[in-house]
């Protein structure tokens, strides 16, 4: 019967999957068939005492029998499903034997057949409560089938004496379906109750992780910027003691290890912040224009150092983009160079590593390629995986806590594009990726760079060290501006009133009054010219919210603390053209 009963799972296909038996709990289940139990035990034992003469009462004495082994089971915890096929088997063989005595297709007690399959739609999962009613209509056909024949009687005895008899049936019937409607409301009532509970409940787990993802967030971008703010002091006083120790190769050494390590910290804070930020869904795609060749030159530029400390040759070929603009978030796509750059170098020792650049026929493809190590066949998909190295030597050997890369492949895919790499162990690495950027015009060529010669620069920043770090490099970089330094947002307007400026370096978090109130109330309530001074943000958040809230406070633009000489450089140049712009807008 077993093996039967397996069978059928076979056949699902009849009707779709359902879930219904795992939305009724189990003690419902089992109150429910314990109560179908007992009234087919009382319902045997009533046609076993009611008088007839048409066939022998002793076949209820033996149904009876199985629904009180049955109820037996039950109380052993023998499995619902099981029991329920059982006990319907047994109670359709118990109806067609009666029927089969009493008229066949015409017995009063074919009425069962209609009622006694209600239970297995409450009991059993979809498939098995249309296999019952198959098996149900296939006895009635069967019937009719044989009765047509003339294979079974289908005369209805109407002696008086089954009056009780035949009367008691229709009742019984009746009030069956009566109450198992009645139990098929109250369990979906009940079912319907611990739904909504369930999604309050759920509801409440959703709210409290979002709280605890806010918080977290929270937590990692304010550990980021205590983190970042002591790192830009160390590397930018580490830049100043470079140049002041220049003539002595041994002290150069030293500052050159502390930099190197100080990188790699900070290098480990960015990709645990980054990743923070991609697991949370914060990162967003930039639109840029921008000289794809100038763009990957300038990373592959920022490992020359590297490459010649390590005797390795280091080339980049872009012939084939020589030239040509395109549009796309710049700033993450040298992040993903930078990236598999620091992978190539991290695990070659001797050789070159090479950068190309291929146009396709829908956007570009970069490629990454060392002759290093190598990685096995079986963990090349792997190393995208967090947390995953190529093997257990690789990690203890080199370190690292497995991030790169997976921030890699997150970055690529949320421009939309591909990420791969094809490897043979101790033969070198290539690492490719395929960015969809769409081409644009270049821009025209800039004017004359105007001259810096007397700019007013303000620097505003309440860590003493930072505000430090920051004037020494200005005046290594430009020693002909004049810098006025305030160290709470209260001076800064002070300063502002009093004096004019050229350009403000705003620290974006300070105490009492930080640099977005700052530079709203400069934008809002100052006049012209005051008001149209350029503002160049200076955080340590990593955050695109925060770079968002200073662009909308009225800064021209945001620099992220360690502060970048290149990229500082860069933007004052660029800001410069705007001061000289509202210059000549206010002579004419």
């Amino acid at each position: 019967m077993m093996a039967m009963f397996k069978s059928l799972r076979k056949f699902r296909w009849v009707a779709p999957p359902s879930s219904f038996e795992e939305k009724i709990h189990t003690l419902q289940r089992v109150w429910f068939l314990r109560g179908f139990l007992w009234v087919q035990v009382f319902v045997a034992v009533l046609y076993f005492l009611l008088p007839q003469s048409i066939y022998d009462p002793t076949i209820h004495l033996l149904a009876l029998g199985v629904y009180l082994s049955m109820l037996v089971a039950l109380r052993q915890r023998v499995p619902t499903d099981l029991i329920t096929h059982v006990v319907l088997l047994v109670t359709l063989g118990y109806i067609a034997w009666v029927a089969a005595q009493t008229g066949g297709i015409n017995a009063v007690v074919m009425i069962w057949m209609t009622v006694v399959i209600l239970p297995a739609t409450l009991l059993l999962e979809r498939s098995g409560a249309i296999f019952w009613t198959l098996v149900a209509v296939l006895f009635n056909l069967a019937f009719m089938g044989l009765t047509n024949a003339g294979w079974m009687g289908s005369q209805v005895s109407m002696a008086p004496e089954l009056a009780a008899w035949t009367w008691s049936h229709k009742v019984l019937v009746v009030g069956m379906a009566m109450v198992v409607v009645w139990v098929a409301e109250r369990m979906h009532s009940h079912q319907v109750e611990q739904l909504d509970q369930s999604n309050l409940a759920l509801e409440k787990t959703a709210q409290a992780l979002r709280q605890a993802q806010a918080h977290k967030d929270e937590f990692i971008a304010s550990v980021g910027h205590e983190l970042r703010t002591p790192m830009n002091a160390i590397l930018g006083l580490n830049g100043l003691l470079k140049s002041a120790l220049s003539n002595r190769p041994e002290d150069v050494e030293i500052v050159g290890h502390i930099r190197t390590s100080t990188e790699q910290l900070l290098g480990l804070v960015n990709d645990i912040l980054d990743f923070s930020q991609l697991q949370a869904g914060h990162l967003s795609v930039r639109d840029d224009r921008f000289d794809l060749c100038e763009t990957v030159r300038s990373v592959v530029h920022t490992f020359e150092a590297q490459a010649s400390m390590k005797g390795l040759s280091l080339s980049l070929a872009c012939h084939q983009v020589q030239g040509e603009w395109v549009r796309g978030d710049r700033q993450r796509l040298q992040q993903v160079l930078k990236n598999l750059l620091d992978n190539a170098f991290k695990f070659t020792h001797e050789g070159q590593v090479q950068v190309r650049i291929q146009r396709q026929v829908l956007g570009y493809r970069f490629e990454v390629e060392d002759t290093g190590i190598g990685i096995a066949q079986e963990r090349q998909q792997q190393v995208f995986n967090r947390f995953e190295h190529a093997d257990a030597q690789t990690n203890r050997e080199y370190g690292g806590a497995g991030l790169g890369l997976s921030i890699c492949e997150r970055l690529v895919s949320l421009q939309g594009g591909h990420i791969g790499v094809s490897s043979l162990l101790g033969q070198g690495t290539l690492f490719w990726f395929d960015l969809p950027l769409g081409s644009t015009e270049p821009d025209l060529a800039p004017r004359a760079q105007p001259t810096l010669s007397g700019w007013r620069i303000l620097l505003v920043d309440d860590n003493a060290v930072n505000l430090m770090v920051a004037r020494m490099m200005l005046l290594k970089l430009l020693p002909q501006v004049q810098i006025t330094e305030a160290v709470s947002g209260t001076m800064a307007l002070q300063c502002l009133r009093d004096q004019r400026f050229d350009l403000v370096l705003m620290d974006m978090v300070m105490p009492e009054m930080d640099g977005l109130a700052v530079t709203h109330t400069l934008r809002t309530t100052f006049a012209a010219p005051v008001c149209h001074v350029p503002v160049l943000g200076l955080t340590a958040s990593t955050h695109p919210e925060d770079r968002d809230r200073c662009l909308a406070a009225g800064m021209n633009d945001v620099l992220n603390k360690p502060l970048d000489e290149a990229q500082f450089m860069a933007q004052i140049a660029q800001l410069s053209q705007q001061v000289h712009a509202h210059a000549d807008g206010d002579t004419r």
